[in-house]
């Protein structure tokens, strides 16, 4: 898998590169959105790891040029210093995470196989996967969530399925797609509450899909363990 990696800090964009290498990947580097372009033109990568401030062209700007070209090419959006706004809007313009900085290994490894899944579907199927689509595997998990809305009003709910990067919540009052909402709940590992923006993704049947926005590194662990020991084991 060829993935663009859009990182203007030198050391960063080396570190991501080593990172995308040690993992069977082939790495691509632009340190600007201009670069970029030129780079998806000329290479055709499978994937792209977009930092959202560069010099010139910021990342937002070349998402909205991805989107109006209807790029095919899934992008991930990796920032330490995003708004709820830019990282909301993200996720509208079309890119299938959005990962706050400093981003761990875990995360990391966790992304490119994400990537590389839907590299696979893709080519199997001939369609692209969109942020209303599942994004990662989740496990089937049932926990009591309290959401907060914009205007600081609080319900209850519960989790349907739950992964690193977002969880799905049956509740009594349900947010248009597009909206956020602060959510807490408790994954019952001795270590108390998660709290998390979280962008809502999609309205199904069955609840809300949520995707995190401001995950800590700390707390992705929590639920990567939590899920992984969750989903089916591998015969």
């Amino acid at each position: 898998m060829r993935v663009l990696i859009v990182e203007d800090v030198p050391a960063e964009a080396e570190l991501f590169a080593d990172l995308v290498a040690h993992h069977g990947h082939d790495p691509i580097v632009a340190a600007t959105a201009e670069a970029a372009l030129e780079g998806l033109a000329a290479s055709s990568p499978d994937a792209v790891l977009l930092d959202m401030f560069l010099p010139g062209m910021s990342g937002l700007e070349l998402l909205q040029i991805l989107s109006e070209r209807r790029q095919q090419c899934p992008v991930v959006v990796i920032s330490g210093v995003a708004t709820e706004d830019q990282a909301r809007r993200c996720l509208e313009l079309g890119a299938v995470e959005f990962v706050p900085k400093p981003l761990t290994i875990d995360q990391l490894k966790l992304l490119l196989d994400f990537l590389e899944a839907q590299l696979l579907t893709r080519r199997l199927s001939g369609q692209t996967q969109t942020a209303n689509r599942r994004r990662y595997a989740r496990a089937q998990v049932a926990l009591d969530v309290t959401l907060e809305d914009t205007a600081g009003r609080q319900w209850q709910g519960q989790s349907v399925d739950l992964s690193p990067f977002g969880v799905k919540v049956r509740s009594a009052r349900p947010l248009e797609p597009g909206g956020t909402a602060r959510l807490s709940f408790d994954p019952r590992d001795g270590n108390g509450r998660i709290t998390v923006l979280a962008l809502v993704v999609r309205e199904d049947p069955d609840g809300q899909a949520y995707a995190f926005i401001n995950l800590t590194n700390g707390d992705f662990t929590r639920l990567k363990t939590l899920v992984d020991s969750r989903l089916p084991r591998s015969a």
